[in-house]
Protein backbone atom coordinates (compact mmCIF):
# COMPACT_ATOMS: atom_id res chain seq x y z
CA UNK A 1 0.00 0.00 0.00
CA UNK A 2 2.92 2.60 0.80
CA UNK A 3 4.45 1.66 -2.61
CA UNK A 4 1.64 2.43 -4.70
CA UNK A 5 0.90 5.82 -2.36
CA UNK A 6 3.93 6.67 -2.93
CA UNK A 7 4.39 6.10 -6.79
CA UNK A 8 1.33 7.79 -6.81
CA UNK A 9 3.05 11.24 -5.58
CA UNK A 10 6.13 11.08 -6.98
CA UNK A 11 6.40 11.81 -10.68
CA UNK A 12 7.40 8.21 -12.98
CA UNK A 13 10.13 10.54 -14.11
CA UNK A 14 11.87 11.40 -11.04
CA UNK A 15 11.65 8.09 -9.09
CA UNK A 16 9.54 4.38 -10.19
CA UNK A 17 8.29 2.81 -6.93
CA UNK A 18 7.19 -0.77 -7.22
CA UNK A 19 6.33 -3.62 -4.99
CA UNK A 20 7.82 -7.20 -5.20
CA UNK A 21 7.52 -10.45 -3.67
CA UNK A 22 10.70 -11.97 -5.19
CA UNK A 23 10.09 -15.46 -4.22
CA UNK A 24 8.34 -18.32 -2.01
CA UNK A 25 9.91 -19.57 0.95
CA UNK A 26 13.63 -18.74 -0.38
CA UNK A 27 16.05 -21.02 1.82
CA UNK A 28 17.04 -18.37 4.07
CA UNK A 29 17.55 -18.82 7.84
CA UNK A 30 13.98 -17.78 9.38
CA UNK A 31 12.27 -20.07 6.63
CA UNK A 32 14.35 -23.24 7.54
CA UNK A 33 14.19 -22.56 11.07
CA UNK A 34 10.09 -21.94 10.63
CA UNK A 35 9.21 -23.44 7.34
CA UNK A 36 11.23 -26.87 7.45
CA UNK A 37 11.94 -26.62 3.73
CA UNK A 38 12.22 -24.04 0.89
CA UNK A 39 9.93 -23.65 -1.99
CA UNK A 40 12.11 -21.66 -4.42
CA UNK A 41 15.92 -20.84 -5.02
CA UNK A 42 17.49 -17.35 -3.34
CA UNK A 43 18.52 -17.29 -7.13
CA UNK A 44 14.83 -16.63 -8.14
CA UNK A 45 14.80 -14.09 -5.46
CA UNK A 46 17.91 -12.69 -6.72
CA UNK A 47 16.77 -13.13 -10.45
CA UNK A 48 13.34 -11.16 -10.12
CA UNK A 49 15.10 -8.41 -8.35
CA UNK A 50 17.57 -7.69 -10.28
CA UNK A 51 14.89 -7.57 -13.27
CA UNK A 52 13.54 -4.68 -11.54
CA UNK A 53 16.24 -2.79 -11.39
CA UNK A 54 18.05 -2.95 -14.10
CA UNK A 55 15.49 -4.54 -17.01
CA UNK A 56 14.80 -1.16 -19.44
CA UNK A 57 11.68 -2.43 -20.48
CA UNK A 58 10.39 -1.45 -17.26
CA UNK A 59 12.08 1.86 -17.41
CA UNK A 60 9.34 4.41 -16.27
CA UNK A 61 6.78 1.55 -15.00
CA UNK A 62 6.07 2.72 -11.74
CA UNK A 63 3.15 1.62 -9.01
CA UNK A 64 3.06 -1.97 -10.43
CA UNK A 65 3.24 -5.14 -7.93
CA UNK A 66 5.47 -8.11 -9.30
CA UNK A 67 5.56 -11.39 -7.82
CA UNK A 68 8.84 -12.79 -9.15
CA UNK A 69 9.34 -11.30 -12.83
CA UNK A 70 5.65 -11.02 -13.72
CA UNK A 71 3.29 -8.04 -13.05
CA UNK A 72 0.47 -9.19 -10.71
CA UNK A 73 -2.31 -8.16 -8.32
CA UNK A 74 -1.97 -7.04 -4.78
CA UNK A 75 -4.19 -7.48 -2.10
CA UNK A 76 -7.10 -5.65 -2.90
CA UNK A 77 -6.83 -3.25 0.02
CA UNK A 78 -3.91 -1.91 -1.77
CA UNK A 79 -5.77 -0.75 -4.15
CA UNK A 80 -8.49 1.62 -1.76
CA UNK A 81 -7.28 5.01 -2.18
CA UNK A 82 -8.83 5.55 1.01
CA UNK A 83 -6.72 3.13 2.60
CA UNK A 84 -3.43 4.38 1.47
CA UNK A 85 -3.90 7.56 2.18
CA UNK A 86 -4.99 6.69 5.89
CA UNK A 87 -2.06 4.14 6.14
CA UNK A 88 0.23 7.27 4.34
CA UNK A 89 -0.89 9.70 6.90
CA UNK A 90 -0.81 7.94 10.03
CA UNK A 91 2.73 6.83 9.06
CA UNK A 92 3.66 10.41 8.54
CA UNK A 93 2.20 11.00 12.13
CA UNK A 94 3.92 8.16 13.95
CA UNK A 95 7.84 9.32 12.49
CA UNK A 96 6.83 12.48 12.89
CA UNK A 97 8.43 13.67 9.01
CA UNK A 98 6.82 15.83 6.67
CA UNK A 99 4.94 14.85 3.77
CA UNK A 100 7.57 15.11 0.94
CA UNK A 101 5.88 13.34 -1.52
CA UNK A 102 2.95 15.60 -2.91
CA UNK A 103 2.19 15.31 -6.42
CA UNK A 104 -1.41 13.27 -5.82
CA UNK A 105 -3.17 11.89 -8.64
CA UNK A 106 -1.91 8.63 -10.03
CA UNK A 107 -3.37 5.51 -9.49
CA UNK A 108 -1.76 2.16 -7.79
Amino acid sequence: MSGFELAGRISATEVTVNSLHPATYMPTKIVLADVGSSIDTLQTGVAATYRLVSDPGLDGVTGQFFNKTHTARAHRQAYDRNARAELWNRSLQLTGEPDVATEPGRPG
